[in-house]
């Protein structure tokens, strides 16, 4: 099996896509459950979050890269 195949395998895996959506939720709790002067637990879960999206995104690319391709123009 190939790298976007693997990949793909993953994203389509619902235990994986419910693990990652309870992530974000945990981050949004800490958000939302936290004292006005706890900004750096804010700062943390919001990090988190980002890095998360950006894993994700990063996932999406690798799989969605074949299909960018097919939709580029040709320059002759």
């Amino acid at each position: 099996m190939d790298k976007k195949a693997e990949i793909n395998s993953v994203l389509n895996t619902e235990s994986f896509l419910n693990e990652i959506q309870d992530m974000i939720k945990e981050c949004y709790a800490e958000i939302e459950n936290s004292n006005p002067e706890d900004v750096a637990i804010r700062e943390r879960a919001y990090h988190r979050i980002k890095a998360i999206d950006n894993m994700m995104t990063r996932l999406q690319s690798v799989v969605d890269n074949d299909k960018i391709k097919d939709k580029s123009w040709t320059i002759l």
